[in-house]
């Protein structure tokens, strides 16, 4: 079922999951793996993680009114090592990624 509900913005956290990922290689640094997803991420309107987690811990954000959503960030210091996001009229998704 496809619909749109006004101003609606969601975030999901992921941790290290081991799976199967054709979205992007792991010859591609982590800003281009979460520029890939979230162009995936979209393209198939996907508003949750898809693929294998980006570093050691990933937020996506989803959101279908023109801003750029806010993701899940992580509760320890780790370094931001990837920031992206896609857009279609008002579809935005956004992937982030830390190590």
């Amino acid at each position: 079922m496809d619909f749109l509900v006004k101003g609606l913005t969601v975030a999901v956290c992921m941790l290290p999951l081991k799976t199967s990922d054709d979205i992007w290689t792991d010859e591609m640094t982590d800003q281009e793996k979460c520029q890939a997803e979230a162009d995936f991420m979209l393209k198939h309107r996907k508003n949750f993680h898809v693929g294998a987690t980006i570093g050691r811990f990933e937020g996506c954000g989803y959101s279908v009114n023109g801003s750029v959503p806010s993701t899940c960030t992580p509760k320890i210091s780790m370094k931001l090592t990837g920031d992206a996001t896609a857009q279609d009229g008002n579809i935005v998704t956004r992937v982030r990624s830390w190590r």
